[in-house]
Order: structure tokens, then sequence, then C-alpha cells
């Protein structure tokens, strides 16, 4: 593959007159707490080898999928009926005691942007019978019974769907100081959402970043997501550039040829 000319970010012609050119990408990685308004850089350093041009941006979610486990406890006045004729089933929980244990279990930073209780944005994304004690549960229907030591433990809550994650993402070029956008940009507005609809954009003019330029991807988040954030920068690299390793390769090459 070969590259008679291209554009940096800005416009301006840059002079590759035959240049080989082979597919690269530069990865970014980062831990999401959770906690909006939280924000994390992480840098790349493009090779001396060659220039990278980028051509788009993408990014993937992987979801923390560490189980929270709740349950009413065993004291609490709904079960105190029980205690004379036996233990209770999973019929004579009401939806009361299970918000309560709910609202109890979850930390202070599960609360989203919005004016929600925890329990609240917790019940719009799921909760679940704990795999571990599920059949026990659903014995007789739910109506068998259950020892107080399952119910703290009972359900468990779902995880958010990926394609919940919201973040603000800014790119800029340390080495020249150039940002480019006015102001970081919403995923959902400039990429899309993780669910595969559009999960990546083409820049409008490809980006060039010079062989040992500091590449910084800013992410500030917004949802409450936890999991990991992979972005990644698609593009390819410009071999045989002057100053460059791969540049006094094909320069030795040719005055070889040329004898």
């Amino acid at each position: 593959m070969t590259l008679a000319s291209s554009q940096s970010g800005f416009g301006e012609a840059l002079p590759l007159t035959e240049h080989r050119t082979v597919p690269f990408e530069y990865a970014f990685r980062y831990e999401l707490s959770g906690r909006p308004g939280n924000v994390i850089n992480r840098t790349v350093t493009v090779s001396i080898e060659a220039t990278f041009v980028a051509v788009s941006i993408g990014y993937g979610v992987i979801p923390n999928v560490t189980p929270l486990t709740f349950g009413p406890e065993p004291s609490a006045p709904i079960f105190l009926v029980h205690a004379g004729d036996g233990q209770p089933s999973l019929r004579d929980i009401p939806m009361g005691a299970i918000l309560d244990a709910l609202e109890k279990s979850l930390p202070e930073s599960s609360r989203l942007l919005k004016r929600e209780t925890g329990a609240e944005a917790t019940l719009k994304n799921g909760i679940k019978l704990n795999p571990d004690i599920a059949e026990v549960a659903l014995e007789d229907g739910g109506s068998g019974p259950l020892a107080a030591s399952l119910l703290p433990k009972l359900f468990q809550v779902v995880g958010a769907p990926p394609e919940n994650i919201q973040f603000l993402y800014a790119l800029f070029d340390e080495a020249s100081g150039r940002e480019f956008q006015n102001e970081p940009i919403l995923n959902i507005a400039g990429l899309g959402i993780s669910n595969g609809d559009r999960p990546f954009r083409y820049f409008s003019t490809p980006i060039i970043f010079a062989p040992q330029a500091t590449i910084r991807l800013e992410i500030r988040e917004v949802s409450d997501f936890q999991g990991e954030l992979h972005v990644a920068l698609h593009g390819y690299k410009v071999l045989g550039a002057r100053g460059t390793p791969t540049g006094r390769v094909q320069q030795r090459i040719g005055r070889m040829r040329r004898r």
C-alpha cells in the first residue's frame, strides 16, 4: 500500500511521496470507578520508526461483573410472625423489605446524577435471585421454608447494561499542544453506544502524529458504570519518512539500486 499525499487534522498538506504504509492502532485502557466527574488521563507515545496517521476512533466496554448480594435480615419485623410456626418462604417476603435491604447494601457512590436513590436506580437495571440458592428459594413454587442464614444473601443486583455507559472524551497532541475539540465530547454524541450501534467514527480529515509524539486521551466519567473502557485510534504508519529509521533504510536501498 502506498500513499501519495495526506493531510493533518488542521488541513496541512503533508508530502508523503510514494511511501509505504502499514495498518496500525494505538489503544487506551481505563478502569472506570462509577464515580461521575472522575477524570482519567492516558497517554501513548508514537514510535520513532514512523509517522502515525489516525483515521478513526472507537471504543468498547467490559462491565464489572462482581455480584452484589443482599437480602432482608432475619430480625426484620415482617419475619417475626413466623417465629412460632416455622421459617418464612420466598412468598412471605414483601417488596418493601426487599427495597429496604437493597438500599442498605448499596454504597453512597451508586447514586446517579438524577435525584434517585441507589435502590431506585438499581431496580431500573434489575435484581435476581442469588444463583447459589435460587433452587432452594423456589422449592414448592416459592413456598418452601428458608433458613435464617440464607435471607441476607437471597438476591443479587444485575449489572448495568454496557449501553448505559456515558463519558466525555478529549484528544490532545502533547508534542504540538493541539486540542482536537473545543470541549470534551459525550460518547453518545461522538461515537455512539457500546452495544455496537455506531461505536466508532471516522475523522473528517485524518490526524497526523509525528514520530515520538505523545497522544493524550482524557476521559471524564458521567454515569455510574463500573468496568473497563477500551478506546482505540485506528489508522496506519507511514514508513520511509525522512529522519526516521525506516527512512534511512529506504535511502540505503535506493542508493544500492542506483549502483
